[in-house]
């Protein structure tokens, strides 16, 4: 029964490591098919949903709806800048205006101040409706350059307002492109580290194996020197998935992305650019970057805004037209021409005239006020010229000596590989020391983290270059190869 009961726990045992096998390897199966139904996103991918997150669009387009709407409500004002209609309805004591008049003669009744309106017949007894209705409007025949001014100040802020969106988007596609780049520059030295913990770890091991077999190359304190040098490695590798982790939370908050993702392309390459001279460039630059352009609306609305106070100099000719109705039904008409009922009548007129502002020295004083913020205005824009060639220039340089770097750093990797490589089957046979391989692991390390920095730094001038030029200046943005 003994044997029994331990080929049957046998048995069971085995039963039970197949189905943790099965278990494992259809679990194994799973992540890796989660991973490859991952999304992928290219760099263009995120700077598109960058560009698409409902809080910009929202902005932006409220921000120029408001100011089509201000330039069209300056556009009405040519025509009937002001039309009014004011409505009275109330209740007003009745009246015999005929009995009222015939007591006396209208000399007595126009100037007998001691008469009260309760001795003609005026009661609050009666009570009875009134309505009065009256319109108003001025219709501007020449303003000497005010409404056309008003009209240029209005398209002129469109344009700032334009002007100012595509500021606030190019500096959202430059923080998705530094967080992206920061990203796959971490992904890149997580790499990196990772390998050469790896070959670490088998140094370590055939360190153990020399030991072991008293061979001359190694010493005891070898396996410090790798503990010590990959305690290193373990604390960048800490920084790398650090630098990922931060990476990939500004890119969720920049594209709204909250679900699982990898990048298009999981290697950091150098962006591909045409041909691209720095004048070309700067001029470039001068003329469609968005704050420059801003500036240049400011410029023009105070010009336009001068141009409004300087007709204040000089009369405005306007024709302007009033109707009145009043009508109470308890009251009687008057007919008579000299009195007057402010609650039974009728009236129509129209009459040409102007208006002039006799306060000269305090429109001049204006228009000097505005002519100095103009000068100043001016300046401020000279020494943003001059800023943007000196960040255009920096940035130009910047990426040609990243280019150069890139070259020279591809020269230094593969010589640090062939170093690696040599050092590391020497002391495989034990004909290299443990200081040799360390020493060549650290310039492997170096070579390689220097060709991503370079690569790295292009691509961050690239982007500077284009948030200062106002232009895109790489020809395809981080696509998947």
């Amino acid at each position: 029964m003994r044997h029994l009961a331990l080929k049957i726990s046998m048995v069971f045992n085995f039963f039970v490591v197949g189905l943790n096998l099965q278990l494992i390897a259809a679990s194994s199966d799973l992540i890796q098919e989660s991973l490859e139904n991952r999304a992928t996103f290219a760099l263009k991918d995120l700077l598109k949903l960058a560009e698409q997150q409902e809080d910009l669009k929202k902005w932006n387009e409220s921000s120029i709806k408001q100011a089509q709407l201000r330039s069209s409500q300056v556009s009405t004002e040519r025509w009937l800048s002001t039309f009014d209609l004011q409505v009275l309805s109330g209740a007003v004591p009745n009246v015999n205006a005929d009995a009222a008049i015939a007591s006396k003669n209208a000399s007595d009744f126009l100037f007998d101040l001691k008469s009260s309106d309760l001795e003609s017949g005026f009661s609050f007894k009666e009570l009875g409706p009134f309505v009065q209705l009256e319109v108003k409007a001025i219709q501007p025949l020449y303003t000497w350059g005010k409404i056309s001014g008003y009209e240029k100040m209005a398209l002129e802020n469109l344009s700032l307002v334009e002007a100012q969106n595509k500021s606030r988007v190019d500096e959202i596609r430059f923080l998705t492109k530094k967080a992206f780049y920061n990203l796959l520059f971490s992904i890149e030295a997580n790499r990196v580290l990772s390998e050469v913990k790896d070959k670490l770890k088998t140094a370590e091991e055939k360190l153990e194996e020399h030991l072991i077999q008293n061979k001359k190359n190694v010493e005891e304190q070898d396996r410090l020197k790798i503990r010590v040098f990959s305690a290193d490695v373990e604390a960048r590798l800490l920084d790398a998935r650090r630098g990922e982790i931060l990476a990939r939370a500004a890119l969720t908050e920049l594209t709204g992305l909250n679900t699982a993702w990898d990048p298009a392309q999981p290697q950091l390459r150098p962006e591909r650019v045409d041909q691209l001279f720095k004048e070309q460039v700067m001029e470039a630059a001068i003329s469609q970057k968005p704050s420059i352009r801003q500036i240049d609306r400011l410029i023009s609305i105070k010009e336009a805004e001068r141009q409004v106070a300087r007709s204040d100099l000089f009369p405005s000719l306007f024709l302007a037209g009033q109707l009145s109705y009043a009508h109470a039904p308890g009251r009687t008409n008057i007919s008579n021409p000299y009195l007057s009922d402010s609650f039974n009548r009728v009236g129509l007129g129209v009459a040409l005239g102007f208006k002039q502002d006799l306060g000269l020295h305090r429109t001049l004083n204006k228009m000097d006020q505005i002519q100095m913020e103009i000068f100043k205005t001016e300046a401020q824009r000279q020494q943003l010229v001059a800023l943007t060639r000196l960040q255009t220039n920096e940035f130009y340089e910047r990426a040609a000596h990243s280019i150069d770097s890139i070259q020279v750093n591809e020269r230094g990797f593969r010589a640090a590989r062939s170093w690696l490589t040599s050092t590391a089957l020497a002391f495989n046979l034990g004909t290299a020391s443990t200081k040799d391989v360390l020493e060549s692991y650290a310039a492997y390390f170096k070579a390689r983290l220097d060709l991503i920095k370079s690569i790295f730094e292009l691509n961050m001038a690239l982007a500077e270059l284009s948030r200062a030029a106002g232009f895109e200046v790489v020809s395809e943005l981080s696509v998947a190869p």
